[in-house]
């Protein structure tokens, strides 16, 4: 994974949107993935799972953030299917909400990404790619 510390929110969201749809590869459905770090580079992940409530995730995400060495992470969701807003989109949104509270910390969004693009849940500004490259081919 390519380490996108030094670069801007936009070039880090980029850059874990490329390793998401590398990874995914052709599979059409993608598990819902949870996300808490530097886009594109050191991250915390955790799987969405319907039955943990609002409390668990809150302490899932308070704890990945204590054990991050980084001064302004960035929370963001993972999963298959359009930019449309789910319900795990907004359970995991309101417990990085919550666990940036704890910490005292400004939330830089909360990004919903699929392999089309990005939405920020906090101010609806998205990004849409017809198509992703994940890497340059020789000339």
């Amino acid at each position: 994974m390519t380490d996108s510390r030094n670069l801007p929110l936009a070039g880090q969201l980029r850059a874990a949107l490329c390793a998401f749809v590398a990874e995914a590869g052709t599979r059409r459905l993608l598990p819902t993935v949870f996300h808490v770090g530097t886009p594109g580079g050191a991250h915390v992940t955790f799987p969405h799972d319907p039955s943990y409530d609002a409390g668990l995730r809150a302490d899932l995400v308070t704890r990945a953030i204590d054990g991050l060495d980084i001064d302004e992470p960035c929370p963001w969701l993972t999963r298959s299917g359009e930019l449309d807003l789910g319900e795990a989109d907004l359970h995991w949104f309101a417990a990085a909400r919550e666990a940036f509270d704890r910490h005292g910390l400004t939330m830089p969004g909360f990004f919903v990404m699929t392999r089309r693009g990005w939405v920020n849940v906090a101010t609806e500004e998205s990004q849409v790619w017809h198509r992703i490259r994940t890497r340059r081919r020789p000339a």
